[in-house]
């Protein structure tokens, strides 16, 4: 009998609206908080020293900002290898994602994943599908959430990638109602305040503060084998990080770091420069544009210069808004990236 290939388009915009669940709750465990805390470069003791993590108010180990990549990796590939499953995996590119930190991660979490399919359409020669990722903890408390742009390339090599990415980089969508499982929760907007309330205690001192500050700079070096490590850490199989081969067929200019590695990285030039890496709030980048692929050499390290600037300043609530610039060898790594930080000297509850 003849079988019918499955359209993975088709597949997509039959989601939209939809919401699914991961197969199995994820487990945050002390030593792969150590190992996504080296794989990105972050050496704040609370990643490392349980003492400091308490220090800080928290029970066990703090997991860096975007430990979450870990589940958000393994969700992308649990929904390509089951619910839509025609594309080309070495042929996605990661265009763009939102992190929201409603409260820090730590050892012992025990973490259900929820993805909503929030949009899909077609543009050029690239299929984009923007979904939404909500982390639940054991107590049935919402404390991140995120989102992401997915684009699969179904055409040739596109001279046009850049203007694809500036056109389809996420903006608010609104989901329609009254299809099954088509409801986002209220929770999954509004990120619950942690188990206890605590103080965020950041070394910088927000009265300091001005538009226009601009932080240290810092540059970090990256092998070949800390890509292999850090696709082993986050579970991350796509040959393109590591063969090639493989990534030059893909139409890359050589093996490039992987998007939510170059976030990971930035996150921690932002937290090693407030000294508490739970005061991020928020962090929005731009991936995929033709020149920002950080490109690493087979028998050496690339280099990345990370900058940032205060570009506003909310009195009221204690916060700001840094933009980050990460470059190598003169390019630019993101179209787009910015942070927004809390300086709110009272609880998390409260903020």
């Amino acid at each position: 009998m003849t079988q019918t290939a499955v359209n993975p388009a088709d597949q997509a915009r039959a989601l939209v609206d939809h919401r699914y669940r991961s197969a199995v709750p994820y487990q945050v465990e002390r030593e792969k908080i150590r190992e996504f805390a080296r794989a990105v470069q972050d050496y704040h003791p609370a990643h490392w020293s349980e003492a400091a993590a308490a220090e800080l108010g928290f029970s066990g180990l703090v997991a860096p900002p975007t430990f979450s990549s870990i589940i958000l990796t393994r969700m992308h590939r649990e929904i390509m290898d089951s619910l839509i499953t025609g594309y080309d995996p070495t042929r996605i590119l990661h265009a763009d994602q939102v992190f929201d930190f409603g409260r820090p991660l730590v050892a012992g979490d025990r973490l259900t994943c929820d993805v909503y399919f929030e949009s899909f359409r077609h543009f050029g020669d690239y299929d984009v599908l923007a979904i939404k990722s909500v982390l639940i903890d054991q107590d049935g408390m919402v404390v991140q959430t995120g989102s992401s742009a997915l684009l699969a390339r179904v055409g040739g090599p596109d001279p046009g990638l850049a203007e694809a990415v500036r056109t389809v980089a996420m903006s608010p969508v609104t989901t329609r109602q009254g299809r099954t499982e088509a409801v986002v929760p209220a929770a999954a907007d509004s990120l619950a305040p942690p188990h206890a309330p605590r103080i965020a205690q950041p070394e910088v001192d927000f009265a300091d503060l001005a538009v226009g500050t601009e932080l240290p700079t810092r540059t970090v070096r990256l092998s070949r084998g800390d890509l292999v490590n850090y696709a082993g850490v986050t579970g991350d199989v796509n040959p393109v990080l590591f063969d090639e081969r493989i990534a030059v067929a893909s139409g890359l200019p050589t093996v490039v770091a992987p998007g939510m590695l170059k976030l990971g990285l930035a996150a921690s030039f932002l937290s090693a420069w407030l000294g508490d890496p739970t005061a991020l709030t928020r962090f929005r980048a731009q991936f995929a544009h033709n020149t920002h692929y950080l490109r690493i050499p087979p028998l050496a390290a690339g280099t990345v210069e990370f900058r940032g600037r205060v570009t506003s300043i909310d009195p009221r609530r204690r916060r700001a808004t840094v933009a980050v610039d990460a470059r190598a060898e003169g390019r630019k790594l993101f179209g787009y990236a910015a942070a927004e930080v809390l300086f709110q000297q009272a609880s998390w509850a409260s903020a």
